[in-house]
């Protein structure tokens, strides 16, 4: 077994005492845009090494408080999760959560650390809603879990904290990392087998493409530390899963995309996530499916260095002629669900959605689908 290990993504940021880079940017929100040539680098060494199962080790804020009185904190030593983006092979899915999971969690049982699926949630907020982790392209994770691979988020009680409970930390963080590591190892054989079985399922596959997903609200309870007492308590909170996510819009899967030799920026950022992208050699003629857009909705802020755009399309068939140089994604290829999640515009990570393709109401989207 092959390993490979890149010990810190930011280190100009580390610098400054902050997960951004030096410039501002989140790197783990840049992999739509790749907007930082360090991230461009990163992904660039990680795509080379084509790797079955990749583990992306974070630290949360462990000093974060809940609760309308700022009273609860997370009881947690670490918290993991397989990626959840159902344009992902259901067999990945399936075996990160089934075989994965419950060894990661038995590795922190015995040692007797507490741990919990990855969420985030809203400070002086009660009830309490904590949100499983999320299907979007923009991190790192799931960019790279696209091109078929089986991901794992892990996340070390930390941030801070400055040295406090700091062994108690670093044993939180090592053994959910050697817990996947040594499965792998362990099941070698039955991974690689699965991981390239659902790679050429998925390109040989007719599955529709997943545009849109929500969450599936359940009601549980959560271990928090009751910051006034220090003592354990269990607080009832809504859970709104990703354990699957729900899927809302989605469309057929189109035999390739088509768009314009112009929109050279969109096919260099394809690039850089894996995706094979061809000039064609001679004209295309023929018939299309082309996005009409009906509504825009920019944001209100600027979210990393963009604003975002919130499109909804309407589909209709047209006959269309492109030349020769004009880009060709084909979706029989491994990494095509990181195209379907960028390339269709309603997507919360497309290139309408950053702004990569801008687009108007009225507009027509400059990118066709060719149907088989």
């Amino acid at each position: 077994m092959d390993i490979m290990i890149l010990p810190r993504y930011n280190p100009d940021g580390v610098a400054y005492f902050q997960r951004f880079l030096a410039t501002g940017y989140d790197p783990n929100r840049d992999h739509i845009r790749f907007a930082s040539q360090q991230t461009r680098e990163v992904k660039a060494l990680i795509v080379d090494f084509s790797p079955h199962v990749m583990v992306d080790a974070h630290e949360y804020s462990a000093n974060r408080a809940y609760g309308l009185k700022d009273q609860w904190a997370q009881a947690v030593d670490g918290q993991f999760d397989p990626m959840k983006n159902l344009n992902i092979h259901k067999d990945i899915r399936e075996y990160s959560e089934e075989v994965f999971v419950p060894r990661i969690a038995g590795a922190m049982d015995k040692l007797n650390l507490r741990w919990s699926p990855y969420i985030t949630g809203n400070a002086r907020e009660e009830p309490l809603v904590f949100t499983q982790l999320d299907t979007q392209a923009r991190a790192g994770d799931v960019s790279l879990a696209l091109t078929q691979v089986m991901v794992f988020l892990t996340e070390t009680r930390g941030i801070g904290l400055g040295s406090q409970h700091f062994q108690r930390r670093v044993a939180s963080g090592l053994t959910m990392i050697e817990a996947i590591v040594q499965t792998a190892a362990d099941k070698a054989e039955e991974v690689y087998e699965v991981v390239e079985g659902a790679r050429q399922k998925f390109i040989d596959g007719v599955d529709e493409v997943v545009v849109t997903d929500s969450f599936q609200p359940t009601n549980r309870t959560w271990d928090f530390i009751d910051l006034p007492t220090g003592k354990l308590v269990e607080i009832p909170i809504q859970f709104l899963s990703s354990t699957p996510v729900k899927s809302n819009l989605t469309r057929s899967r189109p035999e390739a995309y088509i768009f314009p030799q112009a929109w050279k920026e969109a096919a260099d950022r394809l690039r850089l996530n894996g995706v094979i992208v061809e000039n064609i050699r001679s004209e295309f003629r023929g018939e299309v499916e082309a996005y009409n857009v009906t509504s825009i909705e920019l944001a209100s802020t600027v979210y990393q260095g963009t604003v975002l755009n919130k499109v909804t399309t309407d589909i209709l068939k047209k006959e269309i002629t492109m030349p020769a140089g004009s880009f060709w994604v084909s979706t029989r290829q491994a990494a095509a669900g990181y195209a379907f999640t960028v390339l269709e515009p309603e997507n919360i990570d497309s290139y309408a959605t950053f702004n990569i393709l801008p687009v108007n109401v009225g507009d027509e989207y400059p990118v066709y689908r060719v149907l088989g």
